[in-house]
């Protein structure tokens, strides 16, 4: 009895002890799963540590999987932090899902200058007999280091250092506005989205959104956006005296790191609540400033630099970090851009490229790759060779919208190996030196979702809503600001649309302006777009070709989200409504399916459902007669309908000419026998 008291207190203390710990997994940080391949290797990782983290009584928790058969005896992995190696395992491989756990305790010693970071590298010796050498092309000497492995930290009440205002935001995952939400709570509310977005590593990171009447005494942990005067009483009485024409940024309940925070984005009024908005936006002050009260007196809002080319963009900009690559076979490093940052297919692609590598012995062999989406584009022997500088021409035709470079170093030693010994080949690729030039542009012949977002960037940006809207749309304003504001290279200050509500705009009121508009299916100002692709304010059918296959009819999917992306007036639109009554899950649905259309396929009509997982594209030309609208003939019916009766006269007359021959024929096969 006293035995299963002390496993009960014992299994109680372990649950009590998990509550105390939080585990943030290396998917959160933006890590995918990192697999070390041949007889040695190394992977780097950048732990985040938190200001509020309680690093000496937290652990790194680290899931491996090996392969099935490594040898234990030969086979180890290898644990530095800080560049320093703390733990040593064999490696042991049993089923097809084995994984073991390496747990390792963590202290400030291991924390990088600047506190925020713990350097981890984990390295692996790997062989499946009893000699490595002989492994040194066995493909089957590999582990992998999974994204679920976690830092399982505690917290404190104390921090370690001061977060900018940028990161509190970034503590963040939901918003509230006015249920009677205006235009600036709109903007207000799409700017914090975008934050909050941009710090997301996880595909299934979630902003939630609300008004203050959702609010209740559980909430905490959210963002208030408007004026002063239409803030929730608890929450007004908590904010300190402002003057008029004041915006101020404020966290409510700021004592370290707490559940009972609110941030809070104001002004004394409409004037200052601007202020507010507009420093929201200027991402150097907010990773300047670090106190949880920030008062606005003045703003003014940056006009952002349009991308267009030529543009000369370094491997470091792409997210390359110098760092040497070592081992046998194939070494690679990946980068990846986007033409949508300039709404252009260039024509011509440069790479220069700067390379160290060490000294091939006579028998080794060595090469130098490149490959674009995964095609080789270039490769040069390493013999007689410890650097490469050169030029590479990349072919435009195999571009994407998204797009991965890949650098590899592929080396294999020579003979006898086991008997001489061997060295592992080094390499260097320099990010900050080697370049890739964009030059030249592709006449734009046909808008599409390809060129998107970037035909959004070069000229100024102006947002068009139906004013029943405003308290739908903010997740769809944020997701669409998130958008035009991911960038290869980010700037210090977002692109802000101008917003206007539809029913006090008209058609001059765009000139200049590229236009996103989001419009109730029956509002009026729909009636404006002349080159619309399809008029979705009537039922219609889309063809498969102009034999009359239907492929899509607005029956088929009643809350979809419809968008599409035209040319009228030298101004590029974007138009997305509804077509049922759901009309803030359809704009997120058709928004989030457009944004994440890679393909270089063209395409300029988008319906989608079901939060974007069910989507349809179309490609339909101003001339085009593949779109029927109910109650209207399309060319085929007004034939049909002028033509009938000789169609059936005629087919009447073929039918009896057909009967008359086959009776002929048949009398005359009787006669025969």
């Amino acid at each position: 009895m006293r035995q299963i008291k002390f496993i009960c207190v014992l299994m109680f203390m372990g649950v009590y002890s998990f509550a105390q710990n939080q585990a943030r997994t290396f998917e959160s940080m933006g890590y995918l799963d990192q697999e070390i391949v041949g007889i040695s290797g190394s992977t780097n990782f950048f732990v985040k540590i938190k200001p509020d983290d309680d690093v000496d009584n937290s652990r790194l928790l680290l899931q491996v999987r090996p392969s099935q058969v490594l040898n234990p005896n030969t086979s180890f992995i290898i644990i530095s932090l800080k560049d320093a190696p703390v733990y040593t395992q064999r490696i042991t491989g049993l089923g097809v899902d084995s994984v073991f756990t390496v747990s390792i305790p963590l202290n400030k010693k291991y924390l990088q200058p600047d506190g925020r970071f713990i350097k981890l590298r984990i390295a692996a010796r790997m062989s499946v007999g009893d000699e490595y050498c002989k492994d040194i092309d066995n493909p089957a000497c590999w582990i992998t280091i999974k994204n679920n492995s976690a830092v399982l930290v505690n917290k404190m009440s104390t921090l370690t250092y001061s977060r900018s205002l940028r990161e509190t935001i970034q503590e963040f995952t939901s918003i509230h506005a006015p249920g009677n939400a205006d235009l600036d709570d709109v903007t207000a509310g799409g700017i914090i989205y975008t934050i909050l977005r941009q710090q997301a590593t996880s595909r299934d990171f979630q902003v939630q959104t609300g008004s203050y009447a959702d609010l209740d005494s559980n909430s905490s942990r959210t963002v208030l956006v408007g004026a002063l005067n239409r803030l929730p009483a608890n929450i007004r009485s908590a904010i300190p005296p402002i003057a008029k024409g004041q915006g101020l940024i404020y966290l409510v309940g700021a004592t370290g790191y707490s559940s009972r925070q609110y941030l809070v984005v104001t002004g004394a009024d409409q004037e200052g609540y601007k202020k507010a908005i507009t420093v929201l936006a200027n991402t150097k002050i907010l990773n300047s400033a670090f106190s949880d009260k920030l008062l606005i007196d003045n703003s003014v809002q940056r006009v952002v630099n349009q991308a267009a080319l030529p543009v000369v963009l370094s491997l470091e900009q792409l997210g390359g970090q110098p760092a040497i690559v070592e081992g046998v076979g194939a070494l690679k490093q990946n980068f990846t851009f986007s033409l949508a940052d300039y709404n252009a297919i260039p024509k011509k692609l440069t790479l220069h490229l700067e390379t160290f590598f060490s000294n091939l012995k006579e028998n080794d062999r060595g090469f130098l790759n490149v490959y674009l989406n995964d095609n080789l584009v270039h490769s040069t022997p390493l013999n007689d060779k410890v650097a490469f500088n050169g030029d590479i021409d990349l072919k435009p035709y195999l571009l994407t919208k998204t797009n991965g470079l890949t650098i590899e170093f592929r080396f294999h030693p020579g003979t006898n190996i086991c008997k001489d010994g061997f060295a592992n080949f080094f390499g260097f690729i320099n990010p900050r030196t080697s370049t890739i030039t964009f030059s030249g542009e592709k006449a734009n012949q046909f808008y599409n979702f390809f060129n998107y977002p970037g035909e959004f960037r070069k000229a100024p940006l102006k947002f068009l809503l139906s004013p029943t809207l405003n308290a739908q749309s903010l997740s769809a304003v944020g997701e669409l600001m998130y958008q035009i504001n991911t960038a290869t290279t980010p700037s210090t200050t977002l692109i802000l649309p101008l917003m206007e509500s539809s029913d006090k705009a008209t058609m001059s009121d765009m000139k200049g302006y590229n236009v996103v508009a989001l419009l109730n299916r029956t509002d009026p100002f729909i009636k404006n777009f002349d080159a619309l692709p399809v008029q979705f304010t009537k039922d219609f059918q889309l063809y498969r070709d102009v034999q009359g296959s239907v492929s899509y009819s607005i029956n088929d999917f009643s809350n979809s989200g419809i968008a599409q992306i035209f040319k009228q007036s030298g101004s590029t639109f974007l138009l997305i409504s509804s077509l049922g009554d759901s009309v803030k899950t359809a704009f997120e649905s058709v928004i989030k399916s457009f944004g994440t259309q890679f393909s270089s396929i063209e395409s300029n009509v988008c319906i989608a459902t079901s939060k974007g997982q069910s989507n349809f594209f179309f490609k339909l030309p101003e001339d085009s007669e593949l779109i029927s609208y109910r109650g209207e003939k399309n060319k085929l019916l007004i034939f049909w309908e002028q033509y009938k009766w000789f169609i059936l006269g005629a087919l009447l007359i073929f039918m009896g000419i057909a009967f008359a021959f086959v009776r002929k024929r048949v009398k005359k096969s009787q006669e025969i026998v």
